[in-house]
C-alpha cells in the first residue's frame, strides 16, 4: 500500500516536471491546443446561447417551438462534435509529446511539425478507441441511470450513485490507458487496445485506481466551471466579462486534460517497464531451473 502511494505520487510529481523538460514547444503548443478550444466557446455563446434562451423562454410560456428545439439540437450536435475533435487531438499531441520524453532522458527533440505527422499517420487508431471506449461508457452511464431510478429509497439512490463513480474510476484506468496505448503502440485499437491495457495493468490495479481518484477531484470542479461557461446565456456580466471569465474556464480546461494525459502516459511507460520486468524475471527464473536440472 505504501508502495502504491509512492509510485503514484512519483508519477504525478514527474508529470508537473514534464513540461519544463522542453519549455518551447509547450509554448509552441498550448495555442494550438487553447485557441480552437476557445473559439469554440465564443461560437457557442453567439449561436448556441440567442436559441438556448428561446427555447428556455417557449418552455416557460409553455409555448415550446418544435422548429426552435430542433436548431438548436442540431446546433448542439455540430458544437459538440467540433469539441471532441479538438480533444482528440489534443490528447494525440499530449501523448506523443509525453511519450518523447519518457523515452529521452536528455529532454525531448520532438518538434511541433513532428507532431503532426505523427498525428496525421496515427490518428485513426485513436478515434477508433475513443469510439470503443465512449459506447462503453455511454452503456454503463445508462445501466447506473436505470439502476438508481428503479430505486425507491433516497439513502439507497446516494450510496448506488457512490459505488457507481468508484466502479467507474476502477474501469476508467484500463479505458484511459487503452487510449494512450492506442496512440503508441502498433496495431492496437478498439477492443485490443483495452485488452492490452488490462494486461499492462495486472499487479497495478490500485496505483491506477488512486491516480483516477485524484485526477477525477482535480477535474471534477474545472470541468463542471468550463461546462457552465459554455453552456451559459447569462449576459448581465457584459461582454467582456463573459469572454475574459470564458478564457480563463478554457485555460484551465486545456491544462487540467494535458496534465490527466501526462499522467496516463507516464503511467503506461511505467506499466510496460514494470510489465517487462516481471517477464524477464520469469525468463530467467525458468532458465534456471533447467540449467539446475540438467545439471542434476
Amino acid at each position: 500500500m505504501v508502495a502504491s502511494s509512492s509510485r503514484v505520487t512519483g508519477i504525478l510529481r514527474d508529470s508537473i516536471k514534464i513540461p519544463a523538460k522542453n519549455g518551447k514547444l509547450i509554448f509552441q503548443l498550448m495555442p494550438l491546443i487553447l485557441c480552437p478550444f476557445y473559439l469554440i466557446v465564443l461560437l457557442h455563446d453567439f449561436t448556441a446561447g440567442p436559441l438556448v434562451a428561446k427555447v428556455e423562454d417557449g418552455y416557460e410560456r409553455g409555448e415550446l417551438n418544435q422548429k426552435d428545439v430542433r436548431a438548436l439540437v442540431g446546433v448542439e450536435l455540430l458544437f459538440m462534435a467540433a469539441f471532441l475533435i479538438i480533444f482528440l487531438f489534443e490528447m494525440m499531441v499530449t501523448i506523443f509529446y509525453a511519450s518523447d520524453l519518457a523515452y529521452n532522458t536528455a529532454g525531448s527533440s520532438m518538434k511541433v511539425m513532428d507532431l503532426m505527422l505523427r498525428i496525421k499517420s496515427t490518428w485513426t487508431k485513436p478515434l477508433i478507441t475513443w469510439l470503443y471506449v465512449s459506447f462503453l461508457t455511454i452503456i454503463y452511464t445508462v445501466f447506473v441511470l436505470i439502476t438508481i431510478r428503479l430505486i425507491s429509497l433516497i439513502v439507497w439512490k446516494g450510496l448506488a450513485a457512490i459505488l457507481a463513480i468508484i466502479l467507474y474510476l476502477y474501469v476508467a484506468q484500463i479505458w484511459g490507458l487503452g487510449l494512450v496505448i492506442s496512440a503508441v503502440e502498433r496495431d492496437c485499437k478498439g477492443g485490443t487496445a483495452v485488452k492490452r491495457a488490462r494486461e499492462l495493468l495486472e499487479g497495478r490495479k490500485l496505483e491506477g485506481f488512486f491516480i483516477m481518484l485524484i485526477l477525477f477531484l482535480l477535474s471534477v470542479p474545472i470541468y463542471i466551471l468550463f461546462y457552465v461557461t459554455l453552456t451559459d446565456d447569462d449576459d448581465e456580466l457584459g461582454v467582456i466579462a463573459q469572454i475574459a471569465f470564458g478564457f480563463v474556464a478554457t485555460l484551465l480546461f486545456c491544462v487540467v486534460t494535458f496534465f490527466s494525459f501526462v499522467v496516463f502516459t507516464l503511467f503506461y511507460h511505467e506499466c510496460k517497464q514494470s510489465y517487462g520486468e516481471k517477464l524477464d524475471m520469469e525468463m530467467k527464473s525458468g532458465a534456471g531451473c533447467s540449467l539446475v536440472s540438467q545439471k542434476c
